[in-house]
């Protein structure tokens, strides 16, 4: 049975690391004049909303707009965001937030590896090597490498953000894996239930990582 496994809020908890870059691109040069400590608690309530980087933009936007109106549902204005917003704008900020990231990873490596410490879940995979392992995460490929090589967490392979692109969904792509290694049976393991809800194929059973950031619907929880 192969497994598949999501990343941020799987394995590792990249959330600070994620409102570090992202806020940065998004405000750049501008000042900002919001009160961080509560700036700070709507994105880690809501950062379960974002999937591909481009998105935290859109959940920028909305706790923007949240805060000045003083009103309004953040799902909502996020949902909002992500229709406004044009693809170059996507474009420009998935890039940004990848190469920020890239420069926090040279600049200060150790300090960016305290901002993307193990889940428990993770913490058990440490030191480990298993061949029926695959990563599959909207995170890019490099910084997913480099993580899973510092802690020594050793898989069959991974699947990034351009791969998922390819296929459209993390679904599909798990199918064309499955079909390509004339495999029976597998499980894949998310945070998203957005993910989960996008495959199809029937020989895989889909478990919601409730450690991690999203919101649960109906799916089993992933005991480990």
């Amino acid at each position: 049975m192969l497994k598949f496994l999501d990343f941020d809020g799987v394995i590792v908890d990249s959330i600070k690391e994620c409102y570090v870059v992202s806020k940065g691109i998004y405000f750049g040069y501008l000042a900002f004049l919001h009160d961080e400590d509560r700036y700070k608690a709507l994105f880690y309530k809501y950062r379960g909303l974002v999937r591909p980087a481009y998105e935290y933009m859109a959940l920028h936007d909305a706790i923007n707009i949240f805060i000045q109106s003083n009103n309004g549902n953040i799902r909502e204005l996020f949902e909002l965001a992500l229709i406004k917003r044009s693809d170059k704008d996507k474009d420009f900020f998935e890039k940004e937030f990848f190469y920020k990231r890239h420069l926090y990873q040279n600049d200060d490596f150790l300090g960016w590896i305290a901002m993307n410490p193990l889940m428990p879940f993770g913490n058990q995979l440490r030191g480990t090597c298993d061949d029926n392992v695959y990563i599959v995460t909207t995170k890019n490929k490099e910084s997913t490498m480099v993580l899973l090589d510092y802690y020594k967490i050793q898989v069959a392979g991974i699947y990034s953000n351009d791969d998922i692109k390819k296929f459209g969904n993390k679904g599909a792509l798990i199918k064309s894996v499955m079909d390509e290694k004339n495999v029976k049976d597998a499980i894949f393991v998310d945070d998203a239930v957005e993910h989960l809800d996008t495959v199809q194929d029937k020989r895989v059973l889909c478990f919601f990582a409730d450690w991690g950031y999203g919101e649960n619907s109906n799916y089993n929880i992933y005991k480990f």
